[in-house]
């Protein structure tokens, strides 16, 4: 998991430092910087994962800035060179990046890296040269877009536990699905399984976590297994989303009747996501991706991310109340975080080790209990200069629940973000 990440000149950011927690939800006024700090990990995991060329941050989910505009142009400081990126991993691992780009060379790459294993200095590269377990190493070109890391993995042999926490990070990516791949009205290739970062390919990912349902509740299971009957729990824990909208009976992927699909589908190999409605005519009760409605759609996407084996373990989701009504995001909010204590309790193989929110929605602080330090909420606001900066939202040291419902009156933290008695919640309003 990713214990600590600062960020220092990039983008809005000019020195920012967080400490996150399991289930981590950024909160804010508009353009305050909520989505640059979930870009800033997805530089992280690019570097980790293949480099910072455009395409590999583009399968992160981050958005193609031009390089010069990702570097930090605040008025009382001359523009910056380079912005620098340092991340605390678990089990001791310090990793740090400072990219950079120029008039020469207007792609980003590589100025610095850096990699410390409980103190230990594992890889390093700077101007003076590259360095591997200390040792000075100079007998290859390195590709200076692709990090360190990427190059010299298969060449050495790193301690098992930063391949581990390296590759965690690595499959990290800001979902923000949209409404065209949702609604199966345009077609879309997933770059990583199982689900694409807008939702293209959520047919086949339907269909693929129906699969491991239908698997899971057919295996034979000796009488210990009890982690075997936890995990098939979370995937029906994940796929239960679908059901908040009370009218969803069951969802299925497949053919339908074609007088009963719309025109506008586009299909993947014939086949398509559609629900049962439990209210309808048993011959008119399929109702297809294009025809349901977009908060439905969104919970079944959530549910592939939370629940499939595929889906990776660290990830965004820019606007977690897409579509969704109060209720309901709170319900969501509520399953994440169940699904995310649940995994890290009982070591279960799904479901996510940590996640990432942006909400514009009060209602998403309501499913957060801020005595538990693996739930995290930061407000993000600009300071007077701009800068973007993140104060984490928790109780004054030694204070019990009763002291924080006395001193706010018995409020609902949706009502005090309401009422503005979050500093800086609501923006510049």
């Amino acid at each position: 998991m990713l214990r600590k990440l600062k960020i220092d000149r990039f983008k809005s950011t000019r020195d920012v430092e967080l400490e996150f927690g399991r289930v981590n939800l950024f909160i804010g006024g508009n353009g305050v910087g909520k989505s640059n700090l979930l870009e800033a990990i997805g530089v992280v995991s690019a570097s980790l994962y293949r480099g910072v060329a455009d395409s590999e941050l583009a399968r992160k989910g981050v958005r193609l800035t031009p390089p010069a505009l990702m570097k930090s142009a605040f008025k009382k400081y001359d523009l910056p060179k380079t912005f620098r990126i340092e991340a605390d991993l678990d089990c001791d691992i310090q990793y740090a990046i400072e990219l950079v780009s120029g008039e020469k060379n207007t792609h980003l790459h590589f100025f610095s890296e850096k990699c410390e294993l409980a103190g230990a200095k594992i890889l390093g590269r700077s101007g003076r040269g590259v360095n591997i377990f200390g040792n000075k190493v100079s007998n290859r070109n390195w590709a200076p877009a692709r990090s360190l890391w990427d190059q010299a993995r298969v060449a050495y042999d790193f301690p098992d536990v930063l391949q581990r926490e390296f590759d965690s990070i690595s499959r990290y990516a800001i979902y923000s699905p949209q409404t065209e791949f949702l609604r199966e009205i345009k077609s879309g290739v997933a770059d990583e399984p199982p689900v694409g970062l807008h939702g293209e390919g959520l047919s086949a990912a339907v269909s693929s976590l129906l699969a491991q349902i239908a698997r899971e509740r057919t295996r034979p299971r000796s009488a210990n297994s009890k982690s075997d009957y936890d995990d098939f729990s979370l995937l029906g824990d994940a796929l239960s989303l679908v059901g908040l909208p009370n009218w969803v009976n069951a969802v299925r992927v497949g053919e339908v009747d074609p007088h009963l699909k719309s025109r506008e589908l586009a299909t993947y190999d014939g086949k398509i996501v559609y629900f049962i409605d439990r209210y309808m005519h048993e011959k008119r009760n399929t109702l297809s991706a294009y025809d349901s409605s977009e908060g439905t759609l969104f919970l079944l996407f959530m549910s592939v991310l939370l629940g499939h084996d595929e889906a990776p373990k660290i990830f965004a989701l820019d606007n977690v109340d897409s579509a969704l009504n109060p209720a309901v995001t709170k319900l969501l909010l509520e399953k994440i975080i169940l699904i995310t204590a649940r995994r890290a309790e009982k070591q279960l193989k799904r479901g996510a080790d940590q996640v990432f929110l942006t909400s514009h929605n009060p209602t998403a602080l309501d499913a957060f209990d801020l005595f538990d330090d693996e739930q995290r909420v930061f407000v993000i606001f600009r300071n007077k200069e701009g800068h973007t900066q993140a104060k984490r939202l928790k109780p004054n040291a030694g204070w019990t629940r009763e002291q924080w419902a006395e001193h706010f009156s018995g409020k609902k933290l949706s009502q005090l973000w309401i009422d503005g008695e979050i500093s800086g919640a609501l923006g510049g309003i």
